[in-house]
């Protein structure tokens, strides 16, 4: 967390948006079922999910504009949450490298060793195949 009260606020914040907006979100691509019990409307349910996040998304790499991390020039834990987005949005074939602020980020996060670590071990999508099947 940031250490300015500035900081600190504009991280809370950003994480609930992250926590309320982008994440159900995609909850509705992966688990229609919680929001219909009529099957015949789970697609129409997985399309507006991954329309509101792609939509989110994009906000995510505007949020990014000019700036190292999510919220300025410190890493925080806004920046670990922000890649699980970055990952969902291309194990769901979104053309999230179109993104090239969050794009550019992503390579940031990936450059950073603890990352790269849980990374491997989950055999992220977000790494490349050879590094991937090595762990």
């Amino acid at each position: 967390m940031p250490r300015d009260l500035p900081g600190e606020v504009r991280c809370i914040s950003t994480m609930a948006w992250l926590s309320n907006t982008v994440h159900p979100g995609f909850r509705r691509v992966f688990r229609p079922e919680r929001f219909a019990e009529d099957p015949t409307t789970h697609e129409a349910i997985k399309k507006s999910g991954r329309d509101a996040f792609w939509a989110s998304l994009q906000e995510v790499d505007g949020l990014l504009a000019g700036k190292e991390w999510i919220t300025g020039d410190q890493f925080t834990v806004c920046d670990p949450y922000a890649l699980v987005f970055y990952q969902w949005g291309k194990r769901v074939e979104l053309p999230v490298p179109d993104l090239k602020n969050y794009t550019s980020w992503k390579e940031r996060m990936l450059a950073r060793p603890a990352v790269r670590k849980i990374l491997e071990r989950e055999k992220s999508v977000l790494l490349p195949v050879a590094a991937a099947a090595a762990a």
